[in-house]
């Protein structure tokens, strides 16, 4: 009976640390006093059911129990915020019961290490998808919308701006718009991929056309830059036009990391 009692007892400790760290992870805040509110949540935990109470008032418990746990975790100065962070509290909750409740159906009772297993599997999905939320959020904060004016080319894409994109011009002095091939492509279609990334190109055909070393973000020891006409952004509020603004070709890959063919100098907004 003991031995029944620790672990549910470092059951519930692990499963209440999880639901607190996802629930800091989504808000990207700090959870403060993570173990011993989730020790407090984990002898309550088995506490409540062996008291005699109606049901109404176990739940009560329960809920007051579950506030409490947030209020130390998540001091807030706003009720709305607290009330954000208390409903994720227990959507994480009920997903973690959710999921154990859900496969003892099918199976049946299930060992406590299986619980762990299953809690852990449950927990590292949702890291996963809150990491990639935040991450969207992130880049949706900071796209604009771009237009490149360049000759009677109009080009239209999404661009995102990146501070630690610092990139200069040596000889223009200007910053530089690093934009993926796909984007040149269309600028220049007479340009295949291969000669382009061989830096077997005509710089003639480039208005202000010329290579510059890199120490920034881009890969590779040179890239290729030009100027267009205009490069018009939107959007976040922002309505700016730039002329003879400097584009840089990359092949580092950045459309993979941000999903955008335009990575924007720090300096633009």
């Amino acid at each position: 009976m003991k031995i029944d009692v620790e672990l549910s007892l470092i059951t519930n400790l692990i499963i209440n640390s999880f639901v607190l760290y996802l629930t800091a992870c989504f808000f990207k805040e700090k959870a403060k006093l993570i173990f011993l509110t989730s020790l407090i949540g984990s002898i309550m935990a088995l506490i409540i059911p062996a008291l005699s109470l109606a049901s109404y008032a176990k739940i009560l418990v329960q809920v007051f129990l579950s506030i409490l746990m947030v209020s130390i975790s998540f001091p807030y100065k706003k009720f709305k915020t607290f009330i954000s962070k208390y409903i994720f509290f227990l959507g994480m909750t009920f997903l973690f019961g959710g999921g154990c409740y859900a496969l003892s159906l099918s199976v049946g009772s299930l060992p406590i290490v299986i619980v762990l297993l299953v809690c852990f599997v449950i927990f590292m999905c949702a890291k996963y998808i809150i990491h990639q939320k935040n991450k969207q959020k992130v880049i949706d904060n900071f796209s604009f919308k771009v237009k490149i004016f360049s000759g009677d080319k109009v080009i239209e894409e999404e661009g995102f701006l990146d501070s630690g994109n610092l990139l200069y011009d040596p000889i223009t002095k200007k910053p530089v718009i690093l934009i993926s091939y796909d984007v040149f492509s269309k600028l220049y279609d007479n340009v295949n991929y291969l000669n382009a990334f061989m830096k077997k190109i005509d710089l003639k055909n480039f208005k202000n056309g010329h290579y510059i070393k890199l120490n920034t973000v881009a890969s590779g020891t040179q890239i290729l830059v030009f100027s267009v006409n205009n490069v018009l952004l939107e959007g976040q509020g922002v309505n700016k036009k730039y002329e003879d603004i400097m584009l840089g070709l990359s092949f580092s890959g950045f459309e993979k990391a941000f999903g955008k063919k335009i990575l924007l100098h720090g300096s633009l907004i």
